[in-house]
């Protein structure tokens, strides 16, 4: 993660190392069973929609801050070439383990998102899920991302600013009464380490779309994603899933709102407003010129 932010990569590093949730494998190929398997499911049926043909031509991606690699692990399911990079060796290890046990093939590569360690134009599609609000500078960021797409190749940037006002806070009462139930029977058994805190800035997609002041850039497209409440005792990275009964039937009741708001809108019930979402999107297309 950012090295301006003084702990960051270590935090990031401690809870992937610590924590049991971190070995949560968040896709599947049958239906999803709990939210987690529902989001990336969703951000992957979103991303194929928005980058359209581009979607069903083998390519190659890569994933930056790649975590488990659970966005990735639907690309390689397709058949797409994909390149899994992380700062931290201990999810490095994590997401090979996940990848080698779901028969998907992949490059892992350690490295800095500031400083990606590829040639100019090796990738149709970089893609990154809840990277971008870690960074204080995001501009080298995109502009590395930028530089390592080759023309007419998608950016593709899921952000989970800290956002108070979402529609999370009309649940958060749940995740209360949930975190006091939790503590009641947390006395005793074996248990786990705290999760560290973690940096996340509160930009809204404004503050993006100025860090890319002078990139060359087209189709810029914005919209906000993950239009469901997130309901666990614990939602910190990584997130706590609840008793796997509970998660059923969430994802069941959550499946049949995304499919109602499709009808409704006519675009997938996982887009939404950019002030309602638990994320948003920051999606560009590099020029062919």
């Amino acid at each position: 993660m950012n090295e301006q932010i003084a702990g960051d990569k270590e935090s990031f590093d401690q809870n992937w190392r610590t924590r049991s949730e971190a070995q949560y494998n968040h896709w599947t190929k049958g239906l999803p069973n709990n939210q987690i398997q529902l989001a990336f499911r969703s951000h992957w049926e979103v991303f194929q929609e928005l980058i359209g043909e581009k979607a069903t031509t083998l390519g190659s991606v890569l994933e930056v801050g790649c975590g488990r690699g659970s966005l990735s692990s639907y690309f390689a399911d397709d058949g797409w070439d994909c390149t899994l990079l992380d700062y931290s060796s201990s999810v490095l290890d994590t997401a090979e383990r996940i990848f080698r046990n779901n028969g998907h093939n992949a490059k892992f590569v350690p490295g800095d998102a500031n400083s990606l360690p590829f040639a100019d134009n090796s990738y149709d599609v970089t893609c990154s899920i809840g990277l971008l609000e870690h960074f204080e500078d995001v501009h080298p960021v995109i502009s590395e991302q930028l530089r390592v797409l080759k023309p007419g190749g998608w950016f593709l940037g899921y952000v989970v600013p800290e956002r108070p006002d979402n529609l999370q806070r009309y649940f958060n009462w749940i995740n209360t009464v949930l975190r006091s139930i939790s503590r009641l029977f947390s006395g005793s058994g074996r248990r786990q380490v705290e999760k560290q805190d973690i940096f996340r800035s509160d930009h809204d997609s404004k503050h993006y779309v100025a860090e890319m002041a002078g990139l060359k850039y087209e189709n810029l497209t914005i919209f906000g994603m993950y239009s469901m409440p997130m309901i666990s005792h614990s939602p910190e990275f990584p997130f706590s899933l609840l008793p796997k009964p509970i998660e059923w039937c969430l994802t069941r009741i959550f499946s049949g709102v995304i499919a109602i708001r499709r009808l409704l809108t006519g675009r997938h019930g996982w887009v939404c407003d950019e002030r309602m979402g638990q994320a948003f999107l920051l999606a560009f297309r590099k020029p062919i010129d």
